[in-house]
């Protein structure tokens, strides 16, 4: 007879194995006022569907992320909060360090090839001679990515004239998720430090998913995106 592990033991084998968790957004001080229970229950449905679903899960994680935000912020409208300032044609996010998993760097490429949409290999080597990294090229969060010219921070992905993302439907989890509140002026951090006058819209739904897909992807996320399309690069 099979014997049911308990959703933190389950969760201990299959996500977080030997590392630790990589808590997402403001989890770690939301989870003191949240039943340990439910903290556990919640990571392992989301782990359960997440690697549940083989070689779709990442779209189908990108997918259920994007339903949730227009959930969320439906909800939010009802109850008379604003919606975020985030708008096509703003572009301020896209001039950040832009982390994703090794998955996702994949889709991506596959995406720019099925386009044809041009890769700049050249600038994101010099976008990498800005951020420090460790032996295991992971980011030890240590950046000057603000002492580059504006140009050369921004993402190799954003459009120059229309300011609007050139592989929308595979943009990382991070991209999806990143919410900003009557932030146009504020919402960019400067070398890794974020604006004190920025507000950020945190939802915990998806702090729970993305801290499950990070940790499960441990050995990649802070590699940056652009390290593991460098990395994938034969040229």
């Amino acid at each position: 007879m099979e014997i049911s592990l308990s959703d933190r033991t389950w969760v201990e084998k299959n996500v977080i194995k030997n590392g630790d968790m990589l808590l997402y957004g403001n989890l770690p001080d939301e989870m003191e006022s949240l039943p340990s229970e439910h903290l556990w229950q919640e990571f392992r449905r989301i782990g359960e569907l997440y690697l549940g679903a083989g070689q779709s899960r990442t779209r189908l994680i990108h997918a259920l992320v994007d339903e949730l935000i227009e959930t969320l912020t439906a909800r939010d409208r009802r109850y008379g909060y604003p919606p975020p300032y985030c708008h096509k044609g703003c572009g301020n996010c896209c001039h950040e360090v832009v982390y994703c998993t090794s998955e996702e760097a994949g889709g991506i490429r596959e995406y720019c090839s099925a386009e044809g949409i041009f890769l700049d290999y050249e600038k994101l080597r010099r976008q990498l001679e800005y951020v420090e990294c460790d032996s295991s090229l992971d980011h030890t969060g240590v950046t000057t990515w603000n002492d580059q010219h504006i140009d050369g921070q921004s993402c190799i992905f954003l459009h120059k004239t229309e300011k609007t993302c050139t592989i929308w439907p595979v943009r990382p989890l991070v991209c999806r998720v990143h919410l900003a509140e009557e932030t146009s002026v504020h919402c960019t951090p400067h070398n890794g430090v974020e604006n004190p006058q920025a507000r950020g819209i945190n939802y915990i739904e998806l702090s729970f998913i993305l801290t499950v897909v990070f940790t499960i992807h441990r050995d990649s996320i802070k590699k940056t995106m652009g390290r593991l399309l460098l990395l994938e690069s034969k040229i």
